[in-house]
């Protein structure tokens, strides 16, 4: 997930997968929460944003809604948009997820690969 504060600063924060259904009741879209108790690591590969350092949600984290702020605003989206130049240079890389806007021209059938760990689909799409 992507966390958003007061100041437009997004941080990617991770919750292990077997720590989901404590956390997924406890956290909502477009709310604003107190979080505490958590690690901060650096991010490795497959960022979705440009940050180097990444939250991970611990037993212990604590998460607590924090209701009527009167002078705070927190926009509910963020975007980093890059040029088409830095968008290229991206291709090939693990480090910095991209999503691109527009239109498929092909979309390829779903195929299977083997990754380092496990078998993975895969499908070609040409905007």
């Amino acid at each position: 997930m992507i966390l958003l504060d007061e100041h437009g600063t997004m941080i990617h924060a991770k919750v292990m997968k077997h720590m989901v259904n404590k956390f997924k009741q406890l956290i909502q879209e477009g709310l604003v929460y107190m979080i505490a108790n958590f690690k901060v690591t650096s991010a490795m590969n497959f960022r979705p944003v440009e940050g180097d350092k990444i939250i991970n949600f611990l037993h212990t984290t604590k998460i607590q809604e924090i209701k009527g702020l009167k002078n705070i605003t927190i926009a509910e989206q963020s975007f980093m948009f890059c040029s088409v130049e830095v968008l290229s240079t991206r291709d090939g890389q693990r480090m910095y997820l991209s999503d691109v806007i527009g239109v498929a021209s092909y979309i390829g059938n779903i195929e299977e690969t083997e990754t380092t760990h496990r078998i993975s689909k895969i499908r070609d799409i040409v905007l």
